[in-house]
């Protein structure tokens, strides 16, 4: 299982997620900029941070604006992948080792059918679908996702070629209030075929660990990192650090 550190990006900021709840996001403050803390919302900043305290070659990045939009960041996002080659990972698009590969939300995927439109080159990453999750059940605004069952859009999503799929719990990002681990359990089973990442609400090395077992792989982490709770030095304790 692999660490994949996010960065949500605003108005060409890198903020902090509240709950979901967009308009309460913050310009980044975080420990990795030392003991006390410093600012980190320079995205350059913050991602080459990111490269020499952790040591990834995957980062989350979630264009706010354009998923609510109001705009892109799409020139800020080529300059992050030019700044650090080593790859990010965007709300526009998955990246490793500098490839990005479309991430397709389900809070604005207009229908499962459209899985199947998206166009890339034969040698580029596949599309990476985000199952939006909050508590009431899967986040979408079309008429034709909202309806349908998590575990039903996974089964879809595989028929239609999606080989990687984000447990996105937005209503637990930059909560730090634990996973739901039965809720994860049950879509673990009833996606055996899909690489699964979970993201939105870690708190502890114990909910890596469960992700781990449970066979995730992957993991969305930013306020754990930001706030302490997760050490570099935790992480590589635990071997998820290369």
């Amino acid at each position: 299982m692999r660490i994949i550190p996010v960065i949500d990006l605003r108005r060409g900021r890198a903020v902090r997620g509240r709950s979901g709840e967009r308009h309460r996001y913050v310009p980044v403050q975080s420990r990795l900029a030392g003991p006390r803390g410093g600012d980190l919302s320079d995205p350059l900043d913050l991602l080459v941070v990111y490269r020499d305290v952790l040591g990834i070659d995957t980062v989350y990045v979630a264009d706010l604006d354009r998923i609510e939009g109001r705009g892109e960041n799409d020139a800020l996002l080529f300059r992050l992948l030019e700044t650090v080659l080593t790859g990010a990972t965007s709300g526009i698009g998955v990246c490793r080792n500098g490839r990005i590969a479309p991430v397709i939300g389900t809070e604005t995927l207009r229908s499962i059918e459209s899985l199947r439109s998206v166009q890339r080159p034969a040698t580029a990453p596949r599309p990476v679908l985000s199952l939006d999750l909050n508590a009431g059940g899967v986040v979408s605004r079309s008429p034709l996702v909202a309806p349908l069952s998590e575990e039903e859009i996974l089964r879809q999503a595989r028929r239609r070629g999606v080989r990687t799929a984000i447990l996105l719990l937005l209503d637990r990002v930059g909560s730090a209030a634990g996973l739901p681990r039965e809720r994860l359990h049950r879509l673990r089973r009833a996606a055996p075929d899909l690489e699964l990442l979970a993201g939105g609400g870690i708190a502890s090395i114990d909910d890596l660990r469960f992700l781990r077992d449970a066979s995730f792989q992957g993991a969305l982490l930013a306020t754990a990192l930001h706030d302490g709770i997760l050490s570099p030095d935790d992480l590589a304790r635990e071997g998820l650090l290369s």
